[in-house]
């Protein structure tokens, strides 16, 4: 497991790095800054940087138009390899996915001693269970950092489906998620 990194330097790192992303559209003169700029931050991202890989999350879940096609599956597996890399940040935004999975958890059984294992309480919850979760699904559906910086980007829209997959991956990975969290892994 990656050390966290706090919501604030999370955050000011994404802050900086979108700006930077942003300055970088020139309608007038062409994608090529932009492309450059992105590119970069997938090559930063296939290395395991946590805030590039929250950027490129950022940027797929919505695209840019006349820039870059929206790639909901792209946005998910990003988030995920920048959680799973300790990034407080993009954790934090995964709770629209992994909602019932806290609350599955902290109803275990053994979450007093999970709790106890690894110091958790009631500010930081979120994020030592969140980064196991995104741990655990990244293992799980195989996702390798640097093959999907390679990846063309041809877009995949938002459908319920893709959702659905990935709560079945939670589902589907919650004894390893307890196991660790347990310490057992």
């Amino acid at each position: 497991m990656k050390a966290i990194i706090e919501r604030e330097k999370a955050f000011k790192g994404f802050m900086d790095m979108r700006a930077k992303v942003n300055n970088s559209l020139d309608y007038y003169t062409g994608p090529k800054s932009f492309f450059a700029i992105f590119d970069n931050i997938k090559k930063e991202a296939g290395k395991g940087d946590a805030i590039s890989q929250d950027i490129l999350a950022y940027y797929y879940k919505s695209g840019i138009e006349d820039f870059l096609y929206e790639d909901y599956t792209k946005y998910l597996k990003w988030e995920l390899l920048s959680g799973a890399n300790g990034n407080s940040f993009a954790i934090e935004k995964l709770q629209f996915l992994f909602g019932y999975a806290y609350d599955s958890i902290v109803a275990h059984e053994d979450f007093p001693l999970i709790k106890y294992l690894n110091n958790i309480d009631e500010y930081n919850y979120i994020v030592i269970i969140g980064q196991i979760i995104c741990d655990q699904v990244v293992k799980h559906l195989n996702l390798d950092e640097k093959a999907l910086a390679e990846e063309e980007d041809n877009g995949d829209e938002f459908r319920a489906e893709v959702f659905r997959d990935y709560r079945k991956a939670i589902d589907s990975c919650m004894d390893s998620i307890i196991k660790q969290l347990k310490k057992e892994a």
